[in-house]
């Protein structure tokens, strides 16, 4: 709040030397009962104060307050001078203002910049809403920063969030792994970040182990015959099975989640000499359903091990 009514100050000394433009509609109103003026590159935003204060408390409380700022040069329109940007304070106006749609963030720093601004003008539902829409784009490309950003500005939900998806990232740990915004956070946020990717790992590799001591392959079936796999196909336990758990845990330990088992190339090397070993002719070319069938209960088991992994407080 001082800090506003203090830049007002100082812009009313410098309001003739620059010309100052109008931004696009829907902020172009004439009928707004209060600008805010972009100071880093003298951007007006006509809006209104009910909508303002409805956005935030900060700018709620500073309406009671007698108005002795800037006027607009052409009316008697009160003007607040802020420090963000043009393109930040058009961001954080169109997260909340009526009928409008925000635009894509046009860079990972622009979001930032918006989420800084929201946090400063108390604008909690634009915050919610810049977080998310965040997260949506920005995924899986900036997953590290986002991290960072989100444990810098104390939301665990959203960071626990983060950090599951960082289970994509293998060898998480690692010095190649620096990320832009790691210089922000304590050195216990990143170990978090690594204890909760190590823990994922060891529970998703459970998962192989599991299976493979229940002799899982047992439930795979013939796709043409439709009987059991194992008195089908094998005499005994194939050794294929248990390389293919062995080989996917081991993948699966230093990155837990569903891509892994998805990219895996143990499982096409499964599948080959499942196919060489089989001795069921009339069906061997369709084993991969029976195969595909069992992926996709080991992704499901080992969604659920990792969902059950508190993440650090």
């Amino acid at each position: 709040m001082h800090d506003l009514i203090l830049a007002t100050h100082s812009v009313t000394m410098s309001d003739a030397e620059e010309p100052i433009t109008t931004a696009t509609a829907p902020f172009d109103n004439p009928d707004g009962d209060i600008i805010l003026r972009s100071t880093t590159d003298r951007v007006d935003f006509h809006t209104f104060k009910f909508i303002l204060s409805l956005m935030s408390p900060m700018f709620k409380e500073m309406f009671t307050l007698p108005q002795n700022g800037l006027q607009s040069g052409i009316s008697s329109v009160p003007v607040i001078p802020v420090a963000e940007s043009s393109a930040t304070l058009e961001s954080l106006l169109l997260h909340y203002y009526p009928a409008a749609t925000p635009k894509a963030f046009s860079s990972f720093s622009h979001a930032v910049a918006v989420m800084e601004a929201a946090k400063k003008y108390d604008m909690q539902v634009v915050l919610s809403r810049a977080v998310d829409r965040v997260f949506t784009q920005f995924i899986p490309d900036r997953i590290l920063e986002l991290y960072a950003l989100f444990c810098q500005f104390g939301w665990q939900d959203h960071a626990q969030m983060a950090a599951t998806r960082a289970l994509e990232i293998k060898d998480l740990g690692r010095p190649s792994h620096v990320f832009k915004g790691m210089r922000n956070i304590t050195a216990f946020d990143y170990h978090r970040l690594l204890a909760y990717h190590q823990e994922c790992g060891a529970a998703a590799q459970q998962v192989a182990k599991s299976l493979s001591s229940r002799n899982a392959y047992h439930t795979l079936q013939c796709a043409k015959c439709n009987k059991p796999e194992k008195s089908l196909f094998w005499t005994g336990r194939p050794s294929w099975f248990d390389e293919y758990l062995d080989k996917s845990g081991k993948e699966l330990l230093i990155r837990p989640c569903e891509s892994t088992l998805l990219e895996s190339a143990s499982y096409i090397n499964a599948i080959i000499k499942a196919i060489e070993d089989t001795k069921c002719s009339g069906c061997k070319y369709k084993f991969v359903e029976g195969i595909d069938g069992f992926r996709a209960l080991y992704i499901a088991q080992v969604k659920r091990a990792v969902a059950k992994v508190s993440f650090p407080c």
